[in-house]
């Protein structure tokens, strides 16, 4: 015991000795020509393996041994090398250091990879990344700092100079109009920015699929609503372990990827240290000749456990309109290493207003890290992202507690200015919420903007609204209704609903619904809850076959595990179809048709993320993959029926694949079975689309409308997209497509159905596609590009039309990309 003692004396006073003889000096690194600070600079002693690293904002905090006095060197891969004395340090806080003349994509590569001592580096990474990955942690927490401000670039030097010259002009001299502009847009870029948001934020995460995190406090220039809340992964993947990094839409391959040799090149530019451990700093591109979608940057392998310690990548395409550079900093927290800070730039810098142009940053500092923390699983929902503003003082508390530091005069006079400039304009916060949750709110009421319009060719025109009773009303418990009128049809549509929200987060609701309206012919079995609609616009437009229906309904929903969400219905349904058509039912002809119906319908979606604005729950964010649904519905004879006794089966499934060195396959398969004798409009139609300009996802693009029908059927659609494989250029990046359609259904009782000639495809319906996306690119707002393609589809099988060019179809592709 007392040894023991002895030890821990000892111990404790060379720590204290240690301590004592150690010397602390802070500071920042910053671009003498931007005045940016530097991330992930070295800075070390004469002895080349004391030193220290700054972090994303260039600061650094460098420990000196008591009496040393010698050179501090500094060095980075992008600058050129400094050594100063110890002392000059000291005295002065901010130290710039010059841009080096050769820069990444000047740098000569190490052809072979026996010379090259980066790929043994970076192949030990690749075999490490399943430990560093903080996706395998069976959970974490953190309380997130996020940042997020549009602003203007600093001046170019001819506009510098022109202003400094206006300036200088005495006032006697009267300027222009446009002179007079330039100054105050000059004024105002050099004290205010054009956005600035703060969010605080709680991550909860069990690792592989469940998450949630919650608004703890906010603050935004000029807006009050929570939907400006920004979050650490808006912008940049939480981490770099993925095989494919996605930014801006696109997905790039890693160069921390198993493959990566064959398209990457690696140059290790420098050393540094952390602690006893080596940090080698490498720089990446990829290899000449390459077509892909590669990144360019540096990584700092640590090796403790050979992981990233931080990184600094952006696109490698020089022709992208808008650039975007990410920069992540990890720490060891527990024994695991895991991010500590998130940097994402967004660069318009086509977007040019005065010898300016728009840049957009955004910055995410993770505090109160927990590894592996015990989470309950039950806790989470679908609801991943919960908005809801705390109450002012609150608010305000939280953010001075987790704010790296004090605003700056600039962003200070940022909110004051913008504050100030739409104190009259709040009106612009319940657009921006309308436009994400396609309600407008009216105090208790809320108005539903998916009723106020459509088109179809059986309508034409329909005009309408949607009023129901909002949250502030009653978070669990809405009604309302609808009207709508088709200027064509002429004819008034309405319904309402009752909706008993239980539990949002669960998905536990009791609904009870009305309407009189009318429904396509062939759709009623179509499950569209929770997965974006896509383009399947184009279609509904061309549709001009409807039943008319006035139905009663009593619904309950509930997610009865994690990722599948059930709800059981009975309906009471009186159908007039509006075409001529007669169903010889029970020895008779008839075309009023009243019909009970009983049904479930399960559906998962891996993954799906809600989000709860103001306690409203919202489908937010990207299509989840896979997606299934299945349904099944029973004909009953009840509340005066006719005796219908049919059932029907549907099932669904979607998936998107994404392959490793780019590209990805979209697969869509659906089916369904009628048992039984039922009215042609609950029957199926072929799934045709030939009549539309446009491509449209999961439809024939030969085959008609309701070319055929039938009462049960199976049908697949596949196609590929191989990625921008073929020519790289500025207004011409096309991206090679295939597609493979297929699919076979049988009509049963196909005498019963009269006044229409119906015929099913029972000798199977095959059509084939070659596409090509982004064959023309047009500049939109010097932000982005309009991408212009077109696919070409072939009919053949026994469906095939006599003349060959019958059988051919061709149809325009448009998208939006950076």
């Amino acid at each position: 015991m007392r040894l023991r003692l002895v030890c821990l004396t000892i111990t404790g006073t060379i720590l204290c000795s240690w301590a004592h003889a150690q010397i602390t000096i802070r500071g920042r690194i910053m671009d003498s020509v931007t005045l940016q600070p530097i991330a992930f600079a070295n800075l070390s002693l004469e002895d080349g393996r004391t030193g220290t690293t700054t972090e994303i904002e260039g600061n650094f905090s460098l420990s000196v041994p008591s009496g040393y006095t010698g050179n501090i060197y500094i060095s980075h891969v992008s600058y050129q090398k400094r050594i100063l004395p110890l002392a000059y340090i000291q005295s002065h806080p901010e130290i710039s250091l010059l841009p080096s003349s050769t820069q990444l994509l000047e740098v000569d590569i190490v052809a072979s990879r026996l010379e090259n001592p980066a790929f043994g580096i970076i192949r030990k990474a690749i075999e490490h990344k399943r430990e560093n990955d903080p996706a395998n942690l069976k959970s974490y927490e953190y309380i997130s700092y996020n940042k997020f401000l549009i602003t203007m670039s600093e001046s170019s030097k001819k506009t510098d100079s022109l202003v400094q010259n206006l300036r200088a002009r005495p006032d006697s001299v009267k300027l222009k109009k446009g002179q007079k502009t330039l100054l105050k847009f000059d004024s105002l870029a050099n004290t205010t920015h054009f956005f600035l948001s703060e969010s605080i934020t709680e991550k909860q995460v069990i690792n592989p699929d469940k998450e949630k995190e919650k608004l703890l406090a906010l603050q935004v220039s000029g807006y009050k609503s929570p939907i400006f809340t920004n979050v650490a992964t808006d912008y940049q993947p939480f981490s770099f372990y993925k095989d494919n990094i996605s930014l801006l839409g696109k997905d790039f391959i890693n160069p921390i990827s198993r493959g990566t040799f064959s398209r990457y090149d690696f140059v290790l530019s420098d050393t540094s240290y952390l602690g006893s451990d080596t940090v080698y700093i490498i720089r990446f591109r990829p290899r000449e000749g390459k077509l892909f979608n590669g990144l360019q940057g540096v990584v700092s392998i640590c090796t403790d456990g050979f992981a990233i310690k931080n990184i600094i990548a952006s696109s490698a395409d020089s022709s992208m309109i808008t650039t975007i550079r990410i920069q992540q900093n990890y720490d060891k927290i527990n024994s695991h290493w895991f991010p500590v800070q998130l940097n994402t730039d967004l660069d318009f810098h086509e977007y040019k207003v005065f010898g300016r142009h728009l840049i957009a940053q955004h910055r995410s500092f993770f505090k109160e890290i927990k590894i592996n923390p015990p989470l309950k699983r039950s806790s989470f929902g679908d609801i991943t992202t919960e908005l809801t503003l705390p109450k002012a003082e609150e608010n305000k508390a939280i953010l001075d507690r987790y704010r790296n530091k004090q605003l700056d005069k600039k962003e200070a006079r940022t909110y004051v200015f913008l504050d100030s400039a739409m104190r009259k304009r709040g009106w612009i916060d319940k657009v921006i919420e309308a436009i994400v949750t396609q309600t407008l709110p009216m105090g208790i009421l809320e108005l539903d903007l998916t009723r106020i319009s459509r088109f179809n060719v059986y309508e034409g025109f329909r005009l309408g609204a949607g009023v129901y009773t909002s949250t502030r009303f009653s978070k669990w418990l809405r009604f309302g209704g609808y009207a709508g009128y088709g200027f064509r049809d002429e004819q008034w549509k309405y319904g309402g609903e009752i909706k008993f929200n239980f539990n949002l987060n669960k998905d536990f609701f009791l609904r009870f619904s009305y309407a009189k309206d009318i429904y396509e012919t062939g759709s009623s079995h179509i499950n569209r809850e929770g997965q974006l609609i896509g383009n399947e616009s184009f279609r509904l437009w061309r549709a001009f076959q409807f039943d008319r229906i006035e139905f009663y309904k009593g619904e309950v929903g509930y997610r009865i595990l994690p990722d599948v969400h059930a709800s059981l219905f009975v309906s009471r349904n009186e159908i007039q179809p509006t075409y001529n058509y007669q169903l010889l039912f029970n020895n008779e002809l008839t075309n009023h048709f009243l019909i009970t119906e009983t049904g479930l319908t399960l559906r998962y979606v891996h993954r799906e993320n809600y989000l709860s604005l103001r306690g409203k729950k919202t489908f937010f964010g990207q299509q989840s993959f896979p997606v299934f649904t299945f349904s099944v519905v029973q004909a009953i004879q009840a509340f005066d029926a006719q005796d219908f006794n049919y059932t029907r089966f549907d099932f669904t499934a979607k998936h998107q694949i994404k392959h490793r060195y780019g590209g990805k396959t979209n697969l869509f398969f659906t089916s369904g079975w009628l048992n039984g004798l039922a009215p042609y409009g609950k029957l199926y139609n072929g799934r045709g689309i030939n009549t539309a300009y446009m491509y449209v996802d999961g439809y024939f693009q030969t085959m008609g409308l309701y070319e055929f029908t039938t009462t049960k059927y199976a049908s697949v659609f596949l196609n590929h997209n191989f990625g921008n494989v073929l020519l790289n250029k500025k207004l011409s990046k096309p991206e090679l497509v295939i597609y493979q359609n297929m699919g076979i259904g049988q009509l049963e009782n196909k005498d019963a159905h009269i006044g229409l000639s119906l015929q099913d495809f029972n000798k199977g319906f095959i059509e084939s596609g070659l596409g090509l996306n982004n064959i023309l690119r047009a500049n939109y707002v010097n932000v982005a590009y309009w991408g212009f393609g077109g696919a070409v589809f072939y009919r053949y099988g026994p469906y095939q039309f006599a003349q060959p060019s019958d059988n051919l179809f061709w149809r325009l592709t448009v998208q939006l990309g950076f």
